[in-house]
């Protein structure tokens, strides 16, 4: 009787996975695509054409080019080139530590054959690197855009450690494909739609973004690097906070002022040390570029200026 029992659970749990949690097939690649190789990242970016200084937007953690698209959507006549950073979406490879990413988008613009230094525009962790990127190039970018960035001195939580370390278990060349045949699936569709709502609220969650984050970023490779991008990022913040004061690049910081994820005061903390930087909250959480695009396009167009 028990052994029936535990096969029904066993099949009705498989039957679960590969109906309401089943992920979507692999997406086609973007129109517009473009690779390029970089300080050994294999970039792959979608660009828009337009007068210069051309905009480089880079995502969060997770995250793809397409987190930009309603951004680039209002940028109509200026370049912009959204990228998939190391690891997630269509860029090949697997996680690259927070500085050598850095380095690795530095090389990137110079690949680019750009007539401008450009503007430097990232959302969440990708806000975080844009402060990174003016501090370690100086000179190497017209202004920077950081949109909620992810610069919370206690933003990394052991709870979130330990998830990390699950996620990265999980996705073991032995592991994984029995996971994602048993139960994987609809484990991930489950745990993803809580924290979909969270990074949106109080906004409606937008369906664009829910499709794109479990057709790539609920997949095997984009995991591997969620976890080891997580495990990683420990002092990074402190290390930032230290040159707050001597960055000088002129910036233009932009704040969900109902962020569940990144909250308000140390990012600005942040602008009131950053001798040229203005600071600028938006209603929202923090999806900003999502669900405020005009606005984040308005910063662009004043730190193109």
């Amino acid at each position: 009787m028990k052994r029936k029992l535990l096969f029904s659970i066993l099949v009705g749990i498989i039957l679960l996975n590969w109906t309401w949690g089943r992920l979507p097939a692999d997406p086609p690649l973007p129109a517009g695509s473009k690779f390029t190789q970089a300080a050994g990242v294999n970039f792959h970016y979608v660009e828009t054409p337009g007068k210069e200084p051309a905009v480089v937007m880079i995502h969060g953690h997770p995250g793809t080019y397409l987190d930009w698209n309603y951004v680039q959507k209002q940028l109509v006549g200026q370049r912009t080139i959204a990228i998939d950073r190391p690891g997630y979406g269509f860029s090949s490879g697997e996680y690259v530590d927070f500085d050598d990413q850095v380095t690795a988008i530095h090389a990137l613009t110079k690949k680019l054959n750009l007539k401008q230094k450009p503007v430097i525009a990232g959302h969440s962790y990708g806000g975080t690197l844009a402060v990174a990127y003016a501090q370690k190039y100086p000179r190497g970018a017209r202004a920077i855009v950081p949109v909620d960035p992810g610069v919370d001195p206690n933003g990394e939580s052991e709870f979130n450690k330990i998830q990390a370390q699950l996620v990265k278990a999980l996705q073991l060349p032995v592991v994984q494909p029995i996971v994602n045949a048993t139960f994987g699936q609809a484990m991930l569709t489950a745990t993803s739609g809580p924290q979909v709502k969270k990074a949106f609220d109080p906004d409606a969650t937008i369906e664009q973004y829910e499709e794109q984050l479990k057709a790539v970023n609920l997949k095997s490779s984009d995991l591997k690097t969620f976890a080891d991008e997580e495990l990683d990022f420990g002092g990074v913040v402190d290390s930032l906070a230290a040159k707050y004061s001597s960055t000088t690049t002129p910036a233009w910081v932009i704040q969900g002022v109902d962020d569940k994820l990144v909250p308000a005061a140390p990012v600005a903390a942040m602008a009131r040390q950053m001798p040229n930087a203005k600071y600028i909250q938006l209603s929202g959480g923090h999806m900003q570029t999502w669900v405020n695009p005009g606005d984040v396009a308005n910063a662009i167009r004043s730190a193109s200026r």
